[in-house]
């Protein structure tokens, strides 16, 4: 009895390692041999009949990469099978985020102008106290 679970342990053992060791493929990456792939030109193309204002054209994992806004002006990102310029994947960015992005930087660049941090934004913040200076020894406020 013990031989028996010994050895269904080590079938066990063998079989939990080879899965470790089969390498991990990736379900958005693209397999395409580069003699079959369209230029650069034809994804503007393709995104300018779409409607689409292209930001930025990248490769990533073997596909192309686009990012930009759509003809309803929703940001947007986009993974393309090079060869047919298929949308394999799409994902929008919501309003909200844009807009959550652009206060944190307007807050930030407040913020760093009232610590008086190096290099921020010398423009007065609406709403806020104008600092105090001081011309010949008279404090000016």
């Amino acid at each position: 009895m013990n031989k028996s679970w010994n050895r269904a342990g080590a079938c066990l053992l063998a079989v939990s390692l080879a899965a470790f060791a089969v390498p991990a493929t990736a379900d958005d990456d693209c397999d395409v041999p580069i003699e079959r792939w369209q230029t650069r030109e034809a994804v503007t193309a393709m995104a300018r009949q779409k409607g689409w204002d292209l930001k930025r054209v990248k490769i990533d994992d073997g596909c192309y990469e686009i990012s930009g806004e759509d003809a309803e002006g929703r940001a947007f990102k986009a993974k393309l099978d090079p060869a047919t310029l298929e949308v394999l994947k799409i994902k929008y960015r919501r309003r909200d985020d844009r807009d959550r992005d652009r206060d944190r930087d307007r807050h930030r660049d407040r913020d760093d102008a009232a610590r008086g941090a190096p290099g921020a934004a010398t423009a007065a913040v609406p709403g806020a106290p104008s600092p105090a200076i001081s011309v010949s020894g008279a404090r000016i406020e």
